[in-house]
């Protein structure tokens, strides 16, 4: 999977698409993405749980 970044925009494999608004890589712990769905509710989830990046923030 290509390296996922903040304000990337997702679509998990449960269908449903969000932006990344914070990235959770820290020694000692599983790598995850804080996601942020148009309903304005956050979720973190876990790489295994993203099907593909939509969109590419420019960086």
């Amino acid at each position: 999977m290509n390296e996922i970044g903040e304000f990337d925009v997702v679509k998990l494999k449960d269908g449903r698409e969000g932006t990344v608004v914070e990235v959770y890589d820290v020694p000692d712990f599983p790598l995850a993405y804080e996601v942020e769905f148009d309903d304005g509710s956050l979720e973190t989830v876990q790489p295994s749980q993203i099907d593909k990046v939509i969109w590419k923030a420019k960086r």
